[in-house]
């Protein structure tokens, strides 16, 4: 049997699974110069490749019909097969340094051997060095006459806006349901598979927007199940694949921080060989619905808090670009989970707690925090009037740990109480990098819980503009305060320069 997301890869524009992907490409191919540098810019499995291969073959074709490659002129035959010597493709990602593109420049300055144009397609284009965009940067600047170059990447934000400038974007994106059920129907026809509505609706609820991961899961289904495919029988393939452990249980351990049961469970997962790249991204779409709950966007109950929430998220981003990185399937997710359950003693995950931080955020959309003073009663009857009589004690108890941060402190204002967070006001970058350092976060905190009588966590705002510092009366006099701070920029700055220097002169 044929591996699917082979098989039925679009040959034509017409077959790309993102009709708006090819109305453009379309418009670009209709003017009298095509361009000659191309971006093509999404995620995984949206395209990309398939969609650079067919401009290749559209540019060269020598009897297009009706706007599309032929398929059966020598061009399209040698491009097709992948014979041909002018359509070069180079993975940025094992490719990635200067000499690579020194050798594909070489390429690029001689004549095709055949077809009419010569096509780059540089897959992850992204992974480049510096050296290598700016030699990159020389080619695409003034190509040669007889060249196309489509960069594809999955990271258009880390491509150097010197060479972004230079091309041609085309944006790929998630398919939509219509357009993934489109795509899956094209296989069940194709393959005469035998499948139920109610069993094709659960495969597009479990994916995750890509269309080749669509197909491989599809190819797995048939080769494990064969061509008749019952709802019971999807679900318990599915089921197999990403363990019996639960979206909710997961949820409800975390909360619990249960942290030996869950490594427990995620290792008893490895040696049944649940397939972690599942599991993680039925978790992200999980969790993703319980973030919009959060802001009632759907009907999902909301467990933890919103800063909880971001936090998980973002670590199950974070698992995914480790899954690369690692042979050991399990270790992300167990890397997630422990940084997770690490930093949540800051953060409240009290389902009780949900409202009134709901509240509060409604709250904080109708005053604005410029100036205003936001006072919000919260735990042990703490509000923000008793931090700011208390703001004098709290320096000195810090002082002793770091002076640096007790003046940064000093220059700051306790502005708001949100929950068991307090909002800080500082009015330069530079102290607000340096506050929030996890060693310098610490003992601000430890100093907070000494004084105040209540584990707080703390978050820094820059403040439109300068504002006098609270009075403070104690023993460091304000005049010694400035100078410490400016000393302190001075030798961030100084810092800055030699890194610079470093970066030129080696």
């Amino acid at each position: 049997m044929s591996v699917f997301h082979l098989k039925y890869r679009p040959q034509k524009l017409s077959d790309l699974d993102l009709a708006d992907v090819a109305d453009r490409l379309r418009k670009y191919l209709s003017v009298k110069e095509i361009p000659q540098s191309f971006l093509f810019a999404g995620p995984k499995g949206a395209g990309k490749t398939s969609a650079a291969r067919i401009l290749a073959r559209l540019i060269n074709c020598e009897d297009k019909i009706e706007g599309e490659a032929c398929g059966v002129c020598d061009n399209c035959k040698d491009i097709l097969s992948g014979r041909s010597m002018d359509i070069i493709e180079m993975d940025a990602a094992s490719n990635r340094g200067i000499e690579d593109v020194r050798s594909l420049k070489e390429k690029a300055y001689l004549s095709p051997t055949k077809l009419k144009y010569k096509v780059f397609i540089i897959d992850e284009v992204h992974m480049l060095t510096k050296d290598a965009f700016n030699a990159l940067l020389k080619l695409i600047e003034e190509p040669p006459k007889h060249t196309i170059f489509i960069l594809c990447t999955t990271d258009a934000e880390k491509i150097p806006d010197t060479v972004l400038s230079r091309l041609i974007r085309v944006d790929f994106r998630k398919g939509g349901r219509e357009e993934l059920k489109r795509s899956l129907e094209k296989i069940i026809t194709g393959e005469e598979v035998r499948i139920t509505t109610e069993a094709i609706d659960f495969i597009l609820d479990k994916s995750d927007g890509s269309f080749r991961n669509l197909q491989r899961s599809f190819n797995e289904l048939v080769l494990s199940l064969g061509k008749e495919l019952s709802l019971n029988q999807i679900e318990d393939f599915y089921s197999k694949r990403s363990g019996s452990y639960s979206e909710e249980d997961f949820e409800n351990d975390l909360i619990g921080k249960e942290i030996k049961k869950i490594l427990g469970k995620l290792e008893k997962m490895a040696d049944d060989g649940v397939d972690f790249v599942v599991f993680r991204e039925n978790l992200l779409v999980y969790f993703q619905k319980k973030l919009l709950a959060y802001f009632n966007v759907g009907n999902e109950k909301v467990k933890m808090d919103l800063k909880a929430l971001e936090s998980w998220i973002n670590l199950l981003i974070r698992a995914a670009k480790q899954e690369k990185e690692t042979e050991i399937d399990q270790l992300p997710m167990e890397l997630a989970v422990i940084d997770f359950l690490g930093d949540i003693e800051d953060k409240n995950c009290n389902p009780k707690e949900i409202e009134k931080q709901k509240e509060t955020e409604d709250l904080k959309k109708n005053d604005k925090l410029d100036g205003v003073k936001v006072v919000t009663i919260d735990v042990a009857g703490l509000n923000i009037d008793k931090v700011m009589e208390s703001w004098g004690n709290i320096l000195m108890t810090v002082k002793p740990f770091n002076h640096s941060v007790e003046a940064f402190l000093r220059a700051s204002r306790p502005v708001e109480l949100d929950g068991r967070k307090l909002v800080l006001e500082v009015f330069y970058p530079f102290h607000k990098d340096r506050l929030e350092e996890a060693r310098n976060r610490k003992i601000v905190e430890e100093g907070l819980l000494k004084v105040l009588g209540v584990e707080l966590a703390f978050e820094c705002v820059l403040g439109k503009s300068k504002k006098e510092p609270l009075i403070i009366h104690n023993d460091t006099p304000m005049e010694s305060v400035s100078e410490k701070l400016a000393d302190e920029e001075k030798k961030e700055d100084k810092k800055d320069l030699y890194d610079v220097a470093k970066d030129i002169f080696g």
